[in-house]
């Protein structure tokens, strides 16, 4: 899927473009940025990318705590 030229994503292409369910992309949906048109519910490409970056980059910065935590305990 071509996301360039997309501005939106309906919820079944999201889920495919994340490579997860849509049942577990609704699951996530409040914390998603989406917008309602109607009945439809649209996730914006560029948001979602910096969706994605920012739960990424907290991801990295909790596992890179905990291995300092862990290397402390290791050495005391």
């Amino acid at each position: 899927m071509d996301l360039g030229a997309r501005l939106a994503l309906s919820l079944p292409e999201a889920a495919r473009a994340l490579g997860v369910s849509e049942r577990h992309l609704r699951s996530v949906l409040p914390e998603l940025p989406h917008v309602h048109l109607g009945a439809r519910v649209l996730v914006p490409v560029d948001a979602l990318r910096e969706w994605l970056e920012s739960k990424a980059v907290g991801e990295r910065a909790a596992s890179e705590r905990l291995a300092q935590e862990i290397v402390r305990e290791l050495e005391k």
